[in-house]
């Protein structure tokens, strides 16, 4: 597994903003193009046909990374377009209550905010504890009110992975729904949405998964599936009607969409999966294309493999730093450990001035990291990959050890 950065002279330990892009992805541009290029006419009908086994191939590969069934996925452009939904399809009364931390992204909380104005029901803001934010710290929030609840499973401030089967187990006893923002974890660690027991999963791919393409995905429970309904149908989820019609979406079949008989006001069903949630007409093919390709990758090498490689890379970074008289605001419990990790001199007088020119004086040396900061919280985050070194490592803590003499007396 390569990056199209591995001939170059830099150290990246920026995933967590945004993967290095194999070639083996970015290849998948060349081949929708040559695709539409193709204008035989054996290609030409099929083009719809082959688009759309992209569409079916990008569900299954993610549903086999995380460990759930493809009719379970539903294909959307990001993390916020995952949240947005799950707020749209999520009942939540005036008197109701949602939960969310105060280490999130502020999409966790920009994606409800029209919907409160409009329900007037109350969104709790949940303190985090010593970086951390656990099922024994949403329990002094939640009551038998509480719809849902909102959660990174890995923290982008800090890299705190959180306990999502705690959280859920906790969730359902309240009868509320967990709805977990993945994109922090997803491609760097292993994922099991069953095991977990959470509601929603959603994630966009252009960061751990390394699908530059505008595409991510979005896990729903089976139950929920069939239980929830879209704001509205698309016919590309209808099915045929009527006995002797295969049971495919309508457009596909182009002897029903030439037969003089049909009309705009047939009846259909629509798919009862997942996929009743892509209600946007025609899809994103090329992304589904690049996000299928991603996902072989990372099955390939073996998720399991990628996250020890990366929990190992996160001790050497730990300790390193410890060596440096440096102490992290990231977990140092294996169970809580992700592919971040993040440092900071104190934050003084409530900015960021020394850990912004720790990143700039790395940059100039080629090595790139990034500062994140939230709640007080945060400060320089260091992000691994599967394709990161210890010798990345090594020269990032040299590195550092450089700017605190030269900086820091």
């Amino acid at each position: 597994m390569d990056g199209t950065m591995s001939n170059c002279h830099v150290v990246y330990l920026d995933n967590a903003a945004s993967n290095i892009y194999s070639p083996k992805v970015l290849a998948c541009a060349e081949e929708f193009v040559s695709l539409l290029r193709d204008e035989r006419p054996e290609i030409h009908a099929k083009n719809c046909e082959i688009m759309q086994g992209y569409i079916r191939g990008a569900r299954e590969k993610v549903a086999e990374l995380i460990h759930c069934d493809a009719s379970e996925i539903t294909l959307i452009e990001s993390t916020t377009h995952a949240l947005g939904l799950v707020s749209e399809l999520v009942d939540i009364k005036s008197d109701e209550n949602v939960l969310i931390c105060d280490l999130e992204y502020g999409a966790s909380y920009f994606c409800l905010t029209r919907k409160q104005k409009k329900n007037g029901f109350e969104i709790r803001q949940v303190k985090s504890e010593n970086n951390e934010i656990t099922a024994d710290i949403f329990k002094k929030y939640i009551d038998d009110k509480t719809r849902l609840i909102i959660l990174s499973a890995v923290q982008e401030v800090n890299g705190y992975r959180a306990d999502l089967k705690a959280i859920s187990d906790l969730a359902h006893r309240y009868g509320a729904y967990l709805a977990v923002d993945g994109v922090q974890e997803v491609g760097a660690m292993d994922v099991n949405v069953r095991e977990a027991g959470v509601d929603f999963y959603g994630a966009g791919a252009k960061k751990w998964l390394g699908s530059p393409f505008g595409t991510g995905f979005l896990y729903i429970r089976d139950e929920l599936v069939h239980k929830l309904e879209p704001a509205y149908d698309s016919y590309f989820n209808a099915l045929l009607p009527g006995k002797g019609w295969p049971e495919n979406v309508a457009y596909m079949n182009d002897e029903w969409l030439s037969w003089p008989g049909k009309t705009p006001f047939d009846q259909m069903d629509i798919i009862d999966t997942a996929q009743k949630f892509e209600i946007n007409g025609y899809r994103n093919y090329l992304g589904a294309l690049g996000l299928m390709r991603a996902v072989e990758l990372h099955l390939e090498y073996g998720q399991k493999n990628i996250e020890e490689k990366i929990i190992s890379l996160n001790i050497k970074l730990t300790e390193g730093l410890r060596r440096l008289g440096l102490d992290t605001v990231s977990s140092k419990v294996r169970r809580h450990m992700s592919s971040s990790v993040s440092f900071n001199f104190g934050l003084k007088d409530g900015e960021a001035k020394d850990e912004i020119a720790l990143v700039e004086y790395l940059r100039g040396k080629n090595i790139l990291v990034s500062c994140r900061c939230s709640t007080g919280t945060g400060g320089v985050r260091v992000s691994m990959q599967y394709y990161t070194t210890e010798e990345d490592i090594d020269a990032f803590l040299s590195a550092v050890k450089d700017f605190l003499s030269e900086r820091m007396k």
